[in-house]
């Protein structure tokens, strides 16, 4: 009987040990701790934008040249002999009205001449008026001897008095040319210049042709700009086609920067073959725009050209281009969207466009490391990754 009492007793403990075994399980899977469900957070690149804008611009062509003489010359002896005198200020950098005396050569070869001239002339005319006696008498001794009709050209002594008359004629050219040679042995200067450079002194002896001085005309002076054949189409044209407007020149003396204010008045009639520019000439005074400055030929200048107005253009950054013709539209759904444009103009870092993107659409001012596209941007106005510290825009997440 203890037997059966004992295995009964040992059979309930065991049921009772697997039952709390079987309850705690029960009780810490229903109080088990269940982790908070959380969406994934994917993050996109953020990038500035700018909104594009058009309307009609000018632009300012940005050029340099030398300055230069309109009229440069070389002067030289039209007749020869040896210099006798020069003037007092025979030297390079002196200033010449039209006119001023320069150097005389030795005239006594062509006073002579001069007067051999004169006697020739002289002899001739008293031939002249002899063969028009004799022409006179002729023709009367043709009426005494009763001949009817017109006398006969020989008879009139016709060939004799062409000979006579021509070499009057003959004579007063060679008068002529004596007296202008003889003022040629005197040497001036053909208008209001500047002596570049002297070649002759006292003493010298001259051969026609022998350049004596250089000299180059006083202000109005001239000064070729070099402009690309696209930058050509910007300029201004008068009613004839021609191009026209004014041109703001620059220069450096001394520490002191000075403007000049000159006008376009031609542009040559070629490309050039070596840089494929078009040349601008424009043409300027002496004097700056206050007076405080004068510009002298070879000095050099940096010059603006103000430009037409064109219309429909936008400015962008030059920074935000993918390559030469793309960059890069944010669309309403913030998606990158290529964009093909058309460049028309460039000044500095910034680039003027005449297409591709729509009026109001958004330029990707940001580059990427990679831009495909298509993707998915978070865009902010142009600036705000710019702020300092307490305004920084951090990278932000959407669902």
């Amino acid at each position: 009987m203890s037997s059966a009492v004992t295995q009964f007793s040992k059979f309930f403990v065991g049921l009772f040990i697997v039952g709390a075994g079987v309850a705690g399980s029960a009780l810490l899977w229903v109080t088990r701790p269940i982790a908070e469900e959380k969406k994934q957070e994917q993050s996109y690149p953020v990038v500035e934008f700018q909104p594009i804008r058009y309307e009609s611009r000018s632009f300012e062509i940005a050029s340099q040249g030398i300055v230069e003489a309109s009229r440069r010359s070389i002067l030289a002896a039209e007749v020869g002999g040896k210099v006798t005198e020069t003037a007092e200020h025979f030297d390079p950098g002196h200033r010449l009205k039209d006119g001023d005396f320069l150097l005389k050569l030795d005239p006594t070869d062509y006073l002579a001449a001069v007067a051999q001239a004169e006697a020739t002339l002289a002899d001739a005319e008293a031939t002249l008026e002899s063969e028009k006696a004799r022409a006179d008498q002729a023709i009367r001794d043709w009426k005494k001897m009763g001949r009817g009709g017109e006398p006969t050209d020989l008879a009139r002594r016709g060939p004799q008095l062409r000979s006579a008359e021509a070499k009057v004629a003959s004579s007063v050219a060679a008068l002529v040319k004596a007296q202008k040679d003889l003022e040629r042995t005197t040497v001036r200067a053909p208008y209001e210049s500047v002596i570049a450079s002297t070649s002759a002194e006292v003493g010298t002896y001259l051969s026609p042709g022998t350049p004596v001085a250089e000299i180059f005309e006083t202000a109005p002076y001239e000064v070729r700009l070099p402009l690309s054949i696209d930058e050509v189409q910007f300029l201004k044209h008068g009613s004839d086609g021609k191009p026209t407007g004014t041109v703001k020149i620059e220069a450096k003396a001394g520490g002191q920067r000075s403007t000049w204010t000159a006008s376009i008045i031609r542009t040559e009639g070629e490309i050039d073959r070596s840089s494929r520019s078009v040349y601008v000439v424009a043409e300027v005074k002496a004097k700056s725009d206050n007076g405080s400055a004068t510009l002298q030929p070879g000095q050099f200048i940096k010059a603006g050209i103000p430009g037409k107005e064109i219309p429909h253009l936008a400015a962008i950054p030059f920074s935000s281009f993918l390559d030469l013709e793309r960059i890069s539209i944010i669309d309403d759904q913030d998606l990158l969207r290529f964009r093909t444009t058309d460049v028309v103009f460039r000044e500095g870092e910034t680039v003027f466009i005449s297409g591709g993107p729509e009026e109001g659409e958004r330029l990707c001012l940001t580059e990427l490391s990679r831009m495909i596209q298509g993707d998915r941007v978070e865009a902010v106005p142009a600036g705000t990754l710019n702020q300092d510290s307490t305004g920084t825009i951090n990278k932000g997440t959407k669902p």
